[in-house]
């Protein structure tokens, strides 16, 4: 009889744990930038392969299919919409200014594809919990409560200031410096002051000039049954249940974090795979070594500057290294040596990885940063928008790369920064130490963030990893409401 009740309550353990386990999840990323959603994307399908069923809405959709994964898009061309030189000259104070004109929009442009307007009005979905990304599309955290579900952000890189007023995380102008800024946190009374500008305007200014059109947005696309009960914008902005992070301090800045926001950076890294045929003899008969040069998915070198273009073509055509360049010549004209080969796209980590690899020419992208560092590759940057002049001078500044402005350099600048890197052994030691420093890690990013997640689901929304400031601003806006509204039916 007490076997027969130990066996009966083992089995209903058992149930419990696996229906706790098997949620519906929703990540709702349907923002056209790639290298955001590359970041994540590896945490859906390991969610679904975990037995969960997985929701995406994004701008791309899987190329294969996988068990529990659903995809719902895209609902934006993906095409490029803009040239890489129109973002080259942002500045402390226009790099937030493109952020909110970005996001305005494309708010519109997403929530008024047809797709999209039936799955927000759609009453057949329930959902156990929403992940939204935070890059410029606050207006996603309706979804939140169209579901009743708790919601998890998705940060693509360190939080800014629009971040972390919200969740009321630490975000010292003195020593964390904003994502766009081209300082680190050592700064001087310049940056600093830069830094405190561009925070400013992310804490205050935009309240006013972006804040009440992420607010249209909502209230014009997010119109479903009980809607018209919904908090206010800010109040679901301030209760989210937990930040993950596509950051990892061993590459980037340490700062402080509340216990509910948690780095996550170098989930899609896994172990190497075998290259094509081709690819491999490449590599594997390099003699003198070979450089990788790939400026990610957003940098197109046909739309640089010829005289730039050409720098970076004269340069690598006299190196006695083997060359791998991501780039499609624009017409047969071009003429390049023998040391190299171009392609569209290549498995860029499964490269780095390859042993005869001796230097990575990059943009500074998160994930080539990542990458390098998780291969100990060293490299030589030319940053030009958003975070990838922060990447670079960290780079730079813990010894494994060599920043080259792009506007300043000349032929010579950019081949003496590549022989100084090859040549001095210290860069290959620093990313080295780096790496191990970045591999060192008590769980793999991705078990962290799967963990979290199941942890958000087990406890109903893990509102007690909030801070109580978060009720403080709420506080005073609310007196202020009052207040406004009192002189209104007195005026």
């Amino acid at each position: 009889m007490l076997r027969s009740m130990f066996i009966c309550s083992v089995l209903c353990i058992a149930a419990c744990a696996i229906v706790t386990r098997a949620a519906n999840i929703l990540a709702f990323m349907p923002l056209p930038i790639k290298s955001h959603f590359r970041g994540f994307q590896p945490l859906f399908e390991e969610l679904a392969h975990r037995g969960h069923n997985v929701t995406v809405a994004s701008s791309f959709p899987l190329d294969r299919p996988i068990v529990n994964y659903t995809d719902i898009g895209p609902f934006v061309n993906k095409e490029r919409v803009r040239n890489v030189m129109d973002l080259v000259h942002m500045n402390f104070v226009t790099s937030v200014k493109v952020k909110w004109e970005l996001g305005i929009r494309f708010s519109d442009v997403i929530m008024s594809h047809g797709n999209m307007k039936k799955f927000v009005q759609s009453n057949s979905n329930s959902f156990d919990l929403v992940m939204i990304e935070t890059f410029s599309q606050e207006y996603t955290i309706a979804m939140g409560h169209k579901f009743n579900a708790p919601v998890i952000n998705l940060a693509p890189s360190m939080p800014w200031v629009s971040i972390s007023k919200w969740l009321h995380n630490p975000s010292t102008f003195s020593y964390i410096p904003d994502v766009c800024m081209k300082s680190t946190g050592d700064m001087g009374f310049v940056n600093r002051l830069k830094n405190t500008i561009t925070g400013l305007m992310q804490s205050y200014v935009e309240n006013y000039f972006y804040l009440p059109k992420m607010k249209e947005a909502m209230n014009k696309h997010f119109k479903y049954e009980g809607w018209e009960s919904r908090p206010p914008l800010e109040h679901m902005l301030k209760n989210v249940s937990l930040t993950l992070v596509n950051s990892n301090y061993a590459i980037g800045v340490p700062r402080p974090y509340l216990p509910g926001i948690v780095e996550v950076g170098g989930m899609h890294l896994t172990t190497p795979k075998s290259l094509p045929e081709n690819l491999q003899t490449f590599l594997d008969f390099a003699d003198e070594g070979v450089i990788f040069f790939s400026f990610g998915t957003l940098v197109n070198l046909n739309d640089l500057p010829k005289e730039k273009l050409n720098i970076f073509l004269s340069v690598i055509q006299k190196l006695k290294q083997k060359i791998i360049l991501k780039w499609i010549p624009p017409n047969d004209s071009v003429k390049l040596s023998e040391n190299i080969m171009t392609g569209s796209w290549f498995p860029q980590n499964d490269i780095l990885a390859h042993p005869n690899v001796r230097l990575f020419i990059t943009h500074g992208g998160l994930h080539s940063i990542e990458e390098t560092v998780s291969n100990a590759i060293p490299i030589v940057g030319i940053p030009f928008f958003a975070d990838q002049y922060l990447n670079m001078k960290i780079a730079e500044e813990k010894g494994y790369g060599k920043l080259v402005n792009f506007f300043e350099m000349t032929e010579e600048l950019f081949e003496n920064a590549i022989k100084e890197v090859l040549s001095n052994v210290m860069y290959k030691e620093m990313v080295k130490i780096q790496s191990q420093i970045f591999k060192d890690q008590p769980m793999k990013p991705l078990d962290r963030a799967v963990y979290w997640v199941e942890y958000v689901i087990r406890n109903g929304g893990a509102k007690h990893l909030i801070s109580d400031s978060s009720e403080l601003n709420e506080n005073f806006l609310d007196v202020t409401h009052m207040k406004l509204h009192f002189r209104e039916q007195h005026a």
